[in-house]
């Protein structure tokens, strides 16, 4: 068996699919073991499988009372992947932002311009977005 100290790597962040290796004394005969890193951790403690994204978003041109779709581009997203997303200011006027979701390597958001007659013309916004991957 290797030595823990002869381990080529240090795990700095423990993830919730990492195993662990715990030597059970409760267990002399076979006291080799493993935990999962989800039941290592106590709850609240800091996440570790998410993607982030910090730039700009262009909201598409936008007829009144129609939608579109724009992306950003988070490398490593994945379909199912959770997303939290928010503009760094509030939005332009009449502009709704009806849904978020993660496809391969990108965030996808859905606008909406809300007036009745006017139309919006094309902006670059601010925004961050958040990548949450669940590993169960």
């Amino acid at each position: 068996m290797t030595k823990l100290p002869d381990l080529a790597h240090e795990v700095t962040e423990l993830a919730d699919n990492d195993w662990v290796y715990v030597y059970d004394v409760s267990n002399p005969a076979d006291p080799d073991g493993k935990m999962l890193g989800s039941r290592f951790r106590p709850a609240g403690v800091r996440i570790t499988n998410y993607l982030k994204f910090d730039g700009n978003i262009t909201i598409p041109n936008l007829a009144a009372g129609a939608e579109a779709d724009a992306t950003v581009a988070v490398p490593g997203a994945l379909v199912e992947d959770h997303v939290i997303f928010n503009l760094n200011l509030a939005p332009p006027a009449n502009i709704a932002i009806l849904a978020t979701w993660a496809e391969a390597d990108i965030v996808k958001v859905r606008f909406r311009n809300t007036h009745a007659a006017t139309a919006f013309v094309t902006a670059d916004v601010g925004c961050g977005a958040l990548v949450i991957r669940s590993t169960t």
